[in-house]
């Protein structure tokens, strides 16, 4: 999932990608001497006040807006559903030919502000990759022990090529390996890269026409009983409901959901 808003400059976004060539290169050579070269020329700096030192300031970290799990919707995991939800309700989900999400049960750790949209963007767009570690933390933090306990394998929304080409790397795979990592499961690859336009642009109607249909198991894949479907933001649902539908359809008996961030 992409996050549908302004622009602000990334005045680090250079740099990121410089240091992260650099280090790709280094792999031939040394990367402890590579490293310490990047940092003299490029040093590392706060995603969200740019301050040097660290991908994610502790400060910063503080002050994220960080998503209420007693309020949120316990189907859907909207922020403020608890009681009644606006977003997984049968009117809303009618709209879109379903009575109920596709999936058992969604958890996000932030709520989508201009801190948390900073971070995603400075880790897809500016080539910040390390921040995928400082996500899944957050991710792996709100996971109920309930969906840890059922060892759920993790699945990545893959991005598109057009997304591959434009970044040079996969975020949503990354993000399925650092949670995997974190909570100590498995992310085997189970979805086919979606030929989908990109949805920044859509709204929620053309977010859901867009991404209907649009996932499919790879060529003799097997979805584990149970999967923990991971993304970097929970927009409308389309993008988690196609990759779920999908999931199900190649023998998932529990869907899960998780996101980093959710727009609310």
């Amino acid at each position: 999932m992409t996050v549908a808003a302004e622009r602000p400059p990334l005045p680090h976004a250079a740099p990121a990608r410089l240091r992260e060539r650099l280090l790709r290169t280094a792999e031939l050579y040394g990367r402890g001497a590579a490293e310490a070269l990047a940092e003299t020329l490029w040093p590392t700096r706060c995603a969200v006040c740019d301050l040097p030192g660290e991908v994610l300031c502790d400060d910063c970290r503080l002050r994220l807006p960080y998503l209420d799990w007693w309020r949120a919707c316990p189907r859907c995991g909207a922020p403020f559903g608890r009681v009644q939800c606006s977003e997984c309700n049968p009117v809303v989900l009618g709209v879109v030919g379903l009575e109920k999400p596709p999936f058992d049960g969604c958890a996000s750790a932030v709520v989508l502000d201009d801190a948390t949209a900073r971070i995603v963007r400075t880790w897809k767009d500016a080539g910040e990759r390390r921040l995928v570690h400082e996500m899944a933390a957050l991710m792996a933090s709100v996971a109920p022990p309930a969906w840890l306990a059922a060892r759920p394998a993790v699945v990545a929304v893959p991005a598109t090529a057009a997304a591959l080409r434009r970044r040079g790397f996969d975020h949503g795979s990354d993000l399925a390996r650092a949670l995997a990592a974190r909570i100590g499961a498995d992310a085997p690859p189970l979805l086919a890269r979606p030929k989908a336009r990109d949805q920044r642009s859509l709204g929620r109607r053309g977010r859901i026409a867009n991404m209907e249909g649009r996932f499919l198991a790879l060529p003799g894949a097997d979805a584990p009983e149970t999967t923990l479907i991971v993304d970097d933001v929970y927009t409308t649902g389309s993008t988690l409901f196609a990759a779920a539908q999908a999931v199900r359809a190649a023998g998932a008996r529990q869907v899960l959901a998780l996101t980093f961030a959710r727009v609310w």
